[in-house]
């Protein structure tokens, strides 16, 4: 790992810069893709002053609004049936109707909240999309969704320098927590609706 690390400390900025763009646009349209593995990478190499902050930051941010952007307008311009015939295997139908319940109660403050919501940014662009939900608002909230957490997630890679296992293993248990905490209340919704319908019929 250690002559890895040697070795990728010598590649040309100006490639290191454009992988992590790749890496956070591919990110978007195949979710198994670990961008922010790749993007804590980025930041670890700011922390040892190989690369520049600011231009790690534009890489990353770039690369992630271009994919959200892609699968939003790529399925704005579809309907509900063409997907359901030809659904993605890494979107799910629990999942689409998990994001079509969010956006139905919080609406565009799931946009905003979109990169925080591990397991679940593809989706949201595609049913952002696919809800034909206004292009300007969605492009302005996942700008600045994807601007904070890439910062906050290059910032501390910056910071802990040396140690950037320690941003890697932080970002794997939050996305833990995340995915946890959103079966749970996904849950808790179902029972809630169970229990109406219950009610309702008696």
């Amino acid at each position: 790992m250690e002559s890895f690390f040697q070795h990728i400390q010598q590649v040309d900025p100006a490639w290191a810069y454009l992988l992590l763009f790749a890496s956070a646009f591919v990110e978007n349209v195949f979710p198994p893709i670990p961008g922010d593995t790749v993007t804590v990478l980025g930041a670890y190499l700011v922390g040892t002053g190989v690369l520049n902050f600011w231009w790690v930051s534009l890489a990353t941010v770039v690369g992630s609004i271009a994919g959200f952007m892609a699968i939003y307008g790529f399925a704005y311009w579809l309907e509900w049936k063409i997907i359901e015939r030809h659904q993605p295997k890494w979107v799910s139908k629990s999942n689409i109707d998990r994001v079509e319940t969010w956006f139905r109660k919080y609406g565009y403050w799931i946009i905003l909240l979109n990169r925080f919501l591990s397991g679940a940014r593809s989706v949201i662009s595609l049913v952002a999309g696919l809800s034909k939900m206004k292009t300007l608002p969605v492009f302005v909230l996942a700008l600045i969704s994807c601007s904070v957490w890439n910062g906050t997630l290059i910032y501390l890679g910056s910071s802990i320098g040396k140690n950037w296992k320690e941003v890697v293993e932080f970002v794997k248990t939050y996305n833990r927590i995340v995915l946890i905490a959103l079966v749970l209340l996904l849950v808790v919704y179902l029972a809630r609706f169970v229990y109406k319908k219950y009610r309702a019929n008696n």
